[in-house]
């Protein structure tokens, strides 16, 4: 396995601005930061993607997002606040990670929606295919 930069950084062989820490969690700035104050929460136990996180980690990601962003918000006064993650090809780092991005307006950060048309029928199968796969895991 490649060395994971953010393992490196949670066992302290990295140097990163950790401003919150638990039992679970690792809260640090980005060094890549869309915005100032953007900061990465990290699960200390490594996995890559958000369907291999356990229970008790992904819990503490989304609390400890709450409470981080809590007082960012007022701290840099944001117009609002974005909270994300992503997945596969379209993340940067290979261990799951929540992202937290104050907001202003004007910023330049954007979430571009494309045009797409989904009909009645794509609709009526998808939300039947779920159904049915999530009613027998439950």
């Amino acid at each position: 396995m490649e060395t994971c930069i953010f393992c490196e950084i949670i066992c302290k062989n990295e140097d990163a601005y950790i401003i919150y820490k638990d039992a679970y969690i690792c809260c640090f700035l980005d060094k890549y930061p869309i915005n100032k104050g953007h900061i990465l929460v990290v699960p200390k136990k490594h996995y890559q993607e958000f369907s291999e996180v356990d229970k008790d980690s992904l819990t503490q990601v989304i609390l400890a997002s709450q409470k981080v962003a809590t007082p960012l918000e007022k701290i840099l006064n944001t117009d609002g606040i974005t909270i994300m993650q992503n997945n596969g090809i379209f993340k940067d780092v290979e261990h799951y990670h929540m992202h937290i991005i104050p907001r202003f307006v004007n910023d330049g950060f954007s979430w571009v929606e494309p045009e797409i048309e989904v009909t009645k029928d794509e609709f009526f199968s998808l939300s039947a295919n779920l159904e049915k796969v999530l009613n027998r895991s439950s």
